[in-house]
């Protein structure tokens, strides 16, 4: 079994990492790919927004409501879940 890369400081760099890897290997992972292009999506908007590389954490408490929390956590879920 592969060894997974240590985890990178910018959580942006981890989500695309994996979005890379996933369009790469669509087998079978579109709903993937595009909950991963979301994703970075919230990534790149908040980093703008706090002028620094953004932490998972940073991801989770900046959602305005729990449902979105819900749903970023289970993005972030499908992130880190083996191919």
């Amino acid at each position: 079994m592969r060894e997974p890369p240590p985890l990178p400081r910018d959580f942006l760099e981890e989500v695309e990492a994996a979005l890379r890897e996933t369009a790469t290997q669509l087998s079978g992972g579109g709903q993937r790919l595009v909950a991963l292009e979301e994703l970075a999506l919230v990534c790149r908007r908040l980093g703008r927004e706090l002028g620094r590389p953004v932490s998972v954490f940073d991801v989770l408490r900046s959602a305005g409501s729990d449902a979105e929390r819900r749903r970023r956590h289970a993005l972030v879920a499908m992130l880190r879940e083996p191919l």
